[in-house]
């Protein structure tokens, strides 16, 4: 690398693009009567009133975005309207009636390359006055729309730090797991054959709460409050046998339980169901006590039919999730879960619905297959509408990573089942596993922050964050994008490359912003907010 180099410059201020480009309409070519008119109110100090005129503008962008794009406008006219051209494409809009300019939106997600480009806007319908074009560049990262805060309201700090840690890592790196059966069998046969540990292990309630004199109840929370003890992640699902006690199944084939009737208070299998939501509840709330943030994944694999809580359809298993959540978090109180959805193909109907769900997953079992899985992470990112993170929650043999990142397929973390699925090549080999748990992009335990005291961004993924008084950029050595955060709500956040040049400007009125950095080459930046100390950062 050459920051050597780059230290040894000098730096001086001088405009050159931003993150938020700006275009005065008095600099446009103005035809037929437009005039460029003085404005105390306006940007610049100018406005153009277009009267019956043309405005045209010739533009340069400074990079190859996505934009979406903005006029500054007024009009003192009922039933204002004006067409506007972008490279030959037109984009009508109307305006709205006052003396006062106010920013419209003409058009979004346009994707423009770096250089010139065209606009005119035509003879208007009405008076009109434009102060500015703003073409504004559009976070289209894996991570713009996913939900920033819990489904559970007032979440306990552990799971709030548990889920910004997921956050913060999703599409930075994958999350090794594994699942286990009987108390760290599987993370025991890793750790002895590859010298490392998975940072997240499933655990099961399979067995609880079915009086079997040789099961300790208690097993499953004491290994996940173990492996959080050790920074790791427990991950949490709940093969719910025959609640009727007539049977110890969960297949649909093996017990006559009827779900359907939790639509019906007053029956018994409604009791039971709640009976038992009710103790494992009580479980899970020994965790919290504990201070441990639990991924809880119940009702999994619903739509597939061969469990008893998806026997008899979307309706009767929606509801009983929709219950489930409600009895555990305003009932029982637990305020400690991160909620997981495991789709299967054609579910759409059977989807709790966006309010009870912070994760969704896919169990997926493709023997001897390492691929990306790329369609199945496309597919449920758009499915979702990119507002959940999506994960490989179950699973038979692992993606590798190299596979990941040549595809930027950015799953949360994966888990293969126990046994066979873990320790038979005909699965994954063990030098697969060596490979995975060697590799830059994958998480494993001793890679795993505290989660306790878990602040963003993951020290594990970049190095430590710049901050000057309460003023926060990370990381500080970058590929793709650089967050800004503060105390306080941030004014104007400029960035500048080591010839001084702006290359970035933007006004968020936010606690915290994410910059892409993707379109500007390698090397070394300064970033300004307001009169805070400037902060260096370094782009890969």
């Amino acid at each position: 690398m050459k920051h050597s180099i780059f230290l040894l410059m000098t730096f001086f201020l001088a405009s050159l693009s931003s993150f938020s480009q700006k275009f005065e309409a008095e600099t446009a070519t103005l035809y037929s009567g437009a005039v460029k008119v003085e404005g105390i109110t306006s940007s610049g100090g100018y406005y153009v009133a277009q009267n019956s005129g043309l405005v045209s503008f010739t533009l340069n962008l400074a990079t190859a975005s996505t934009y979406n794009l903005y006029i500054q406008v007024s009009s003192a006219s009922v039933n204002a309207a004006d067409n506007l051209s972008l490279d030959g494409t037109s984009y009508a809009f109307s305006i709205t009636q006052g003396t006062n300019f106010y920013r419209l939106k003409i058009a979004e997600n346009l994707k423009l390359s770096a250089g010139q480009h065209k606009v005119l806007i035509s003879k208007p319908y009405g008076s009109i006055n434009i102060d500015y074009l703003e073409f504004e560049i559009v976070d289209t990262s894996p991570k713009a729309s996913i939900n920033k805060t819990l489904v559970t309201p007032n979440p306990t700090d552990e799971a709030i730090r548990l889920y910004n840690f997921l956050y913060d890592n999703y599409g930075q790196k994958i999350i090794s797991g594994v699942m286990t059966l009987g108390s760290m069998d599987e993370v025991n046969w890793l750790k002895t054959n590859t010298g490392k540990e998975p940072a997240l292990v499933g655990v099961d309630f399979m067995h609880c709460n079915r009086a079997y004199s040789w099961y300790n109840d208690l097993e499953p929370g004491n290994d996940a409050l173990k492996y959080y003890n050790r920074n790791g992640i427990p991950a949490i699902c709940w093969h719910w046998r025959d609640p009727s006690r007539k049977t110890e199944s969960f297949y649909t084939k093996d017990t006559n339980f009827d779900i359907s009737k939790i639509l019906d208070e007053t029956s018994d299998e409604y009791k039971a169901m709640l009976k038992d939501i009710d103790y494992t509840a009580g479980l899970l709330k020994k965790l919290q006590d504990n201070k441990v943030a639990v991924i809880w994944r119940p009702l999994h694999e619903a739509a597939g039919g061969w469990f008893w809580w998806g026997a008899k359809g979307a309706a009767p298993c929606k509801k009983l999730y929709q219950i489930m959540f409600d009895r555990m978090v305003n009932f029982h109180g637990l305020h400690n879960l991160i909620w997981v959805w495991t789709r299967e193909p054609n579910d759409d109907a059977w989807y709790p619905g966006d309010e009870y769900v912070d994760i969704v997953g896919r169990d997926i079992y493709k023997t001897g297959d390492h691929g990306s899985q790329l369609s199945e992470f496309s597919s449920m990112t758009a499915r979702y509408g990119g507002k959940k993170m999506v994960t490989i929650s179950e699973c038979g043999s692992i993606p590798d990573a190299d596979n990941l990142v040549k595809d930027v397929a950015s799953w949360s973390y994966f888990m293969p089942w126990y046994g066979d699925f873990v320790r038979n090549s005909t699965y994954n080999s063990l030098d697969l596993w060596k490979k995975m748990f060697a590799s830059d992009y994958v998480l494993t335990l001793d890679e795993m922050p505290n989660l306790r005291t878990y602040t963003s961004p993951d020290t594990t993924t970049y190095s430590a964050p710049v901050e000057t008084s309460n003023f926060k950029v990370y990381p500080s050595f970058c590929t793709d994008y650089v967050k800004v955060q503060s105390g306080k709500l941030l004014q104007t956040i400029r960035v500048f490359n080591q010839l001084g040049m702006k290359v970035r400007e933007i006004s968020p009125k936010l606690n915290s912003i994410t910059i892409p950095m993707t379109d500007l080459p390698s090397g070394m930046y300064l970033i300004k907010e307001g009169n805070e100390k400037t902060v260096k950062i370094f782009k890969l």
